[in-house]
């Protein structure tokens, strides 16, 4: 499986990019990815987004670490769900220690598990955001108001992964991406013309594009095409992660 990743900050973003991503071996033959986007009526909103992004690279570590000392790869729902709920654990225990306000910690969150012979995947989303699978655009949103892990802190960890997250199983990966809601926000910012193009045009681009598959940077590449032929940019901070079988 090749793996393309983008994180861009957004032209109404000065100072930080508030999202953040992670791609990383959780097991032989797993791969953790996730993308978190800060809540920019937030306070430091850039600071929850890479607190959680660096909590799951911890966490897919000792997933690598727990596989090889125990000789034992976990069913794939199980090790996601369990993820999870270590990744609550440690924001809480965090959030306690810190002495953090509830506007400092929120950020929403894509989080899969791909296990990289098989091409299944089980994704959890927390508040909002979209996944495609194999031609099709899924979107999560909740009227702009995401339901932030960060709002739960206080509930029981497994009552929370029950009741306040969406869940999503993929059999069979051919061409994946999960992506922040940055995709929705390009934008012409200079008046000029341009070559035209919808929004389904643009998520075709990103998403399903086949040219130059061998090119780790393809997604940047397809990034400066929106600029230079059709004159769009995002004006919210973009960043994703596309899985393409070979």
């Amino acid at each position: 499986m090749k793996f393309y990743e983008l994180s861009h900050i957004g032209e109404f973003h000065v100072n930080y990019n508030e999202d953040f991503l992670v791609s990383e071996e959780a097991g032989k033959h797993r791969q953790l990815i996730a993308v978190m986007d800060g809540c920019s009526s937030g306070t430091d909103s850039h600071f929850a987004s890479t607190l959680i992004g660096k909590l799951l690279r911890k966490i897919a570590k000792q997933e690598s670490y727990e596989e090889f000392a125990k000789n034992v790869t976990k069913e794939l729902k199980d090790q996601l769900e369990q993820v999870s709920l270590k990744l609550f654990e440690e924001l809480s225990n965090i959030n306690r220690q810190l002495d953090l306000r509830s506007d400092e910690i929120l950020s929403t969150l894509i989080l899969g598990i791909i296990d990289t012979t098989s091409s299944k995947a089980e994704i959890v989303i927390i508040g909002d955001g979209l996944i495609h699978v194999n031609g099709e655009n899924i979107d999560y949103e909740n009227d702009n108001k995401p339901d932030y892990i960060g709002y739960h802190l206080n509930m029981d960890k497994h009552l929370w992964y029950q009741t306040r997250t969406e869940k999503l199983t993929v059999n069979e990966i051919e061409d994946m991406t999960i992506s922040t809601d940055g995709i929705h926000t390009f934008k012409n910012f200079d008046g000029k013309s341009y070559d035209e193009i919808d929004q389904i045009g643009i998520m075709s681009k990103f998403f399903e594009d086949k040219r130059e598959l061998e090119n780790t940077n393809k997604l940047k590449k397809t990034l400066i095409e929106m600029k230079n032929q059709y004159g769009l940019i995002p004006s919210d901070d973009l960043t994703m992660i596309r899985i393409v079988k070979e």
